[in-house]
C-alpha cells in the first residue's frame, strides 16, 4: 500500500513595516528645526544686507544729486545776461542777500556807476542763522552749518512785452549810442538791441541762497531729517532740495593776482575778496535717513576747514568734496 506523504509548505508572511522610535522622531526633529533655524537666520540676514544696501544706496543719491544742484549753480553764477563788467565796475556786497527789490539800494545794482552784486557770497556756520535780521527767513537752520549765496540771471531770456508783473528782471543795453548799461526793473523796459531800435531781452534776476535746514517736514508733524533747502529771490517760503544732508561747508577760491585763478582758499574771505572769488570748493556730509541698528558712528569729518565731531549716534554717514569752477568771473579775468 502506498502511502501519500502530505508535506505541508510553510507560511511565511509578509515582512511587517515597522514605525519610527521615539528617539529617531526626535532626532528628526532637531534635524529639521536646525535646518529651519539656518534658513530663517539666512533670510534675516539677506533681508538686513538688502536693507542697509538700500540705505547706503539712497544716501549715495542723495550726495551727489546735492553735489549736483550746487555745481550746476555756482558755475552759472554771475550770468549777468549780455552785460560784460569792466574794469572799472564796483562790485558790492548786499546786507541782505534777499532783498531783490530793484528800487532799493540794498540790491546792489546801479547802472550809474555803474556796480553790480558779487555773484558769490557766503555765511559761515554759527549757533544761530547768520542771516538773522534780513529779510530770508531761513526757517529750522541747522546750526554750524555754512550759508551760500549765488546771483546770476535765467539762462532763458525773455522778450521785453512778456514780462510777468512784479518779476525783476535785468535788461542789457546792446546799442553803442546808450549811456545807459543796464536795467534792472520790475517794469519801463526801454533799452535796445544793436541796431538801437528792437527792445532788447529781459532777463529774470535770480538770487538763490542755500542752507541745511534741521528738518525735511517742518511743523506740527515735524521730522528729524536734516535737508538741503534753498530760498529763492526773496520767497519767504523754502525750497525742500535734497534730504539726508547733515552738514555743508565752503572753501572759497581766492584770485589775488587778477588772472582769474585762485591763489588761495578760505572759509571766510574779507568783504574785499567776495568779488575775487573764482571757485567753490564744496563739502557736503550725507547721513542716512534710517537708523542701523547696532552701529555708533565713531568717525569724525573733515569738511575742508571744519572738523565735524564724532556723534556716536547709530546713522551712517558720508562724506563728498568737489572744487567748482565760477566760469563767468574767472573767465572775464583770463
Amino acid at each position: 500500500m502506498n502511502t501519500i506523504t502530505i508535506r505541508k509548505r510553510a507560511y511565511v508572511s509578509p515582512c511587517r513595516q515597522g514605525g519610527l522610535s521615539l528617539v529617531e522622531l526626535m532626532i528628526s526633529l532637531t534635524i529639521g528645526l536646525i535646518l529651519l533655524a539656518g534658513i530663517t537666520a539666512l533670510i534675516v540676514q539677506q533681508s538686513s544686507t538688502r536693507g542697509e544696501l538700500e540705505k547706503a544706496s539712497r544716501e549715495i543719491e542723495n550726495g551727489r544729486y546735492a553735489m549736483q544742484l550746487l555745481h550746476d549753480d555756482i558755475q552759472l553764477a554771475g550770468f549777468y545776461s549780455e552785460y560784460s563788467p569792466a574794469s572799472g565796475v564796483v562790485y558790492t556786497v548786499p546786507a541782505d542777500p534777499c532783498n531783490v527789490n530793484p528800487g532799493s539800494s540794498n540790491s546792489g545794482w546801479d547802472s550809474t556807476m555803474p556796480s553790480i552784486p558779487a555773484p558769490i557770497y557766503g555765511y559761515p556756520g554759527g549757533t544761530a542763522d547768520p542771516t538773522a535780521g534780513t529779510t530770508c527767513g531761513l526757517k529750522n537752520y541747522k546750526p554750524n552749518t555754512a550759508i551760500l549765496v549765488v546771483r546770476r540771471t535765467a539762462t532763458a531770456p525773455v522778450a521785453a512785452t512778456a514780462a510777468v508783473a512784479g518779476t525783476t528782471y535785468l535788461q542789457v543795453s546792446q546799442c553803442n549810442t546808450s549811456s545807459t548799461p543796464f536795467v534792472l526793473a520790475t517794469s519801463g523796459f526801454t533799452l535796445q538791441q544793436k541796431d538801437c531800435a528792437t527792445p532788447a531781452d529781459l532777463r529774470q534776476y535770480i538770487v538763490d541762497i542755500y542752507y541745511i535746514s534741521q528738518c525735511d517736514v517742518c511743523g506740527a508733524n515735524t521730522d528729524s531729517i536734516p535737508t538741503l533747502k534753498m530760498v529763492q529771490s526773496g520767497t519767504a517760503t523754502p525750497i525742500p532740495l535734497v534730504e539726508g544732508i547733515d552738514n555743508m561747508q565752503f572753501d572759497y577760491g581766492v584770485d589775488n593776482t587778477g588772472d582769474g585763478a585762485p591763489d588761495s582758499y578760505t572759509a571766510t574771505p574779507t568783504m574785499a575778496n567776495w568779488p575775487n572769488i573764482m571757485a567753490v570748493r564744496v563739502n557736503l556730509l550725507a547721513r542716512n535717513n534710517d537708523i542701523t541698528t547696532g552701529y555708533a558712528d565713531n568717525k569724525s569729518y573733515q569738511l575742508g576747514s571744519v572738523t565735524i565731531v564724532a556723534t556716536g549716534d547709530p546713522y551712517k554717514r558720508h562724506a563728498y568734496s568737489e572744487l567748482v569752477r565760477v566760469i563767468n568771473p574767472s573767465g572775464r579775468r583770463e
